[in-house]
């Protein structure tokens, strides 16, 4: 199963966090390791990627895509959003930490009949952590999960990996993370983006084609994007999606705005012209007589992605972008694009 981005309540948080905070203090870590099943007494791997916001020395936030590997009849991942406790040690060189919150999960799973159910669902998280800081950027991080839905897999976690500090320092001092600076009024100017790249349908079987995509982007507030994007996931054979979508993005610089990131919400209007909606082809009665309803009506739901981008100049740049769409007929979707733009005020 290919990885599943934040859901819509995580997103709001983070939108409020980049549109209205000084991002001083940041974490990017990766994380390899092992999983364990409470339920199936089995065992498989686990990766995440984990983004962390220290606001004080004993207070983080942090948002989470967790793999859980693969079990029989199981292909679970999904994003976390947890509050952290933390105490920091040694002069700040090292942290203990505990946090709980919220897991939105995705598990793709075996039908009789051959075919793939994606069971979608939310589960409380439970993590302990160990960071030690090696040098003025690099640290390492030790990290436990425990994942506990109502129904379905009890899993538990363990994984170490490596991170980076975005901080205003070069290294977390004791008592503080990084002295504030004076936030920059950064806007996203226009620009225009064309993509190409690869869907990945969420089966047991992961069928793909190839996707393209053209976007047209502008800054709206502080560290607010909006977009207007075209979509056309190609023909993996199980779907054949193309549609309009609209989102907006909470959106982060660094290196003099250089390299940016952002993550993005909105709604997807598609035509699928693999499974058109189940009143296709029917007739309805109105006050000026019988249609007969469109073979192919478009059908909404939300689009999640990621994107991170690098300015060559004062006009171009590159971009790529990781799309998430969620559908309510087991059809759910990754889209990987590349691509560049252009961009002017």
């Amino acid at each position: 199963m290919m990885p599943k981005l934040l859901p819509a309540s995580l997103f709001a948080g983070l939108l409020a966090a980049g549109a209205l905070l000084p991002l001083n203090a940041q974490e990017l870590t990766a994380l390899g390791g092992g999983m364990r099943t409470a339920n199936l007494k089995e065992s498989s791997y686990t990766w995440q990627l984990d983004y962390r916001h220290i606001f004080h020395p004993n207070f983080a936030m942090s948002i989470a895509y967790i793999n859980e590997g693969h079990v029989v009849g199981h292909h679970r991942d999904g994003s976390a959003m947890e509050a952290w406790a933390q105490l920091p040690l040694a002069h700040g060189h090292l942290t203990l930490s505990a946090g709980v919150g919220a897991y939105y999960f995705y598990d793709t799973q075996g039908l009789p009949n051959g075919d793939s159910l994606n069971e979608h669902g939310s589960a409380p998280i439970f993590s302990v952590a160990a960071t030690g800081y090696l040098s003025n950027r690099w640290f390492y991080r030790v990290l436990l999960n425990r994942i506990r839905p109502s129904h379905g897999l009890t899993t538990n976690t363990g994984a170490i990996g490596a991170g980076f500090w975005f901080g205003d320092e070069r290294r977390p001092m004791a008592g503080h993370v990084g002295t504030p600076v004076a936030e920059r009024a950064y806007v996203t100017e226009n620009e225009l983006n064309v993509f190409g790249g690869q869907s990945v349908v969420n089966t047991l079987f992961s069928e793909n084609a190839l996707a393209y995509s053209a976007e047209y982007r502008r800054g709206i507030a502080r560290h607010v994007d909006w977009t207007l994007s075209y979509v056309h996931e190609g023909n993996p054979e199980v779907v054949r999606r193309s549609g309009v979508a609209t989102q907006l993005w909470a959106v982060n610089t660094f290196k003099d705005e250089r390299f940016a990131v952002g993550i993005g919400l909105g709604p997807y209007v598609y035509i699928d012209r693999k499974h058109p909606d189940s009143h296709r082809g029917s007739t309805v009665g109105t006050s000026v007589g019988t249609i007969k309803l469109p073979d192919n009506p478009a059908a909404i739901t939300p689009l999640a992605s990621l994107t991170f981008s690098v300015r060559w100049s004062e006009h171009w740049h590159s971009r790529v972008i990781w799309n998430r769409i969620t559908t309510p007929y087991n059809r759910d979707a990754d889209v990987f694009l590349a691509g560049f733009g252009y961009r002017w005020k």
